[in-house]
């Protein structure tokens, strides 16, 4: 809860010429209290924000283990649960806004179901995409920052893909909810700049090969969203945690109901 009100916070601090309208995905188990409290802080920010709920039948006949809870497929559902949207910017509890998105809202992806970062691979992963049936790495996309195009979603059924292909091949994946995102809508991707979705990754030698030598710079330096995937310790929240962006997160968090 807490991390998801500081990058909220974070995107309301940076919504000049927009107006922020959450809708959080949860499960039946979410603290009314929570969502009041969110809501006053969201209000006051000047957003707006809309609670859905996921029926657990919904996700039962889809995988959960410990390392990933069942939330990882609540977004599978946003056609559906936003009938009258037809655009929405998914973006992971784990991330936070460092800049405007008005350049990314205004983002033109008509004939395409999504735009996303490339992912980059890890030495021991880089064979990963090909062992999905994918041509190669470079197609691959991060699921941590999703421009979703809903009309388009709904028009073509992907949420019932979506459901289709975890219950079919959910064995094959190591990162259940992102590889079924990529062998369904991977082929109607628009790629952005890694500074939309700037991971932890980003710092290592391995990331040369998936971005120019001056988005890397782009990205690590000014980022518009950053993403901090992996493990504990690259979390800002975690006190092993040496990333500068961390004062960021917790700056956010102090302002939030939840980091008094």
């Amino acid at each position: 809860m807490a991390h998801s009100a500081a990058l909220i916070h974070s995107a309301l601090s940076h919504s000049r010429g927009l107006r922020v309208h959450v809708h959080y995905l949860h499960s039946p188990r979410f603290d009314p209290a929570d969502a009041e409290r969110l809501t006053r802080m969201v209000e006051s920010g000047g957003g707006a924000i809309t609670f859905h709920t996921i029926a657990d039948e919904s996700v039962a006949p889809l995988p959960s283990e410990s390392r990933f809870t069942s939330a990882m497929w609540h977004r599978f559902f946003l056609p559906e649960l936003l009938p009258d949207v037809d655009r929405v910017l998914y973006v992971d509890a784990d991330t936070l806004v460092c800049s405007s998105l008005l350049p990314l809202w205004r983002t033109d992806i008509e004939g395409h179901w999504l735009a996303a970062v490339t992912n980059v691979f890890q030495p021991n992963h880089r064979a990963r995409p090909k062992s999905l049936g994918l041509p190669s790495r470079d197609v691959y996309f991060n699921s941590g920052v999703l421009l979703m195009n809903l009309a388009e979603m709904r028009r073509d059924g992907i949420t019932e893909q979506l459901v289709q292909i975890v219950i079919e091949r959910g064995g094959e994946f190591e990162w259940p909810d992102q590889d079924a995102l990529n062998l369904v809508l991977g082929e109607r991707r628009l790629r952005l700049h890694p500074r939309w979705n700037a991971t932890n990754a980003l710092r290592h030698d391995w990331s040369k090969g998936t971005f120019s030598r001056w988005e890397r710079q782009r990205a690590l330096h000014l980022p518009s969203i950053r993403h901090f995937e992996g493990p504990d310790a690259n979390k800002p929240w975690h006190p092993g945690c040496a990333e500068r962006q961390r004062r960021r997160y917790w700056r956010h968090l102090r302002a939030t109901p939840f980091g008094q």
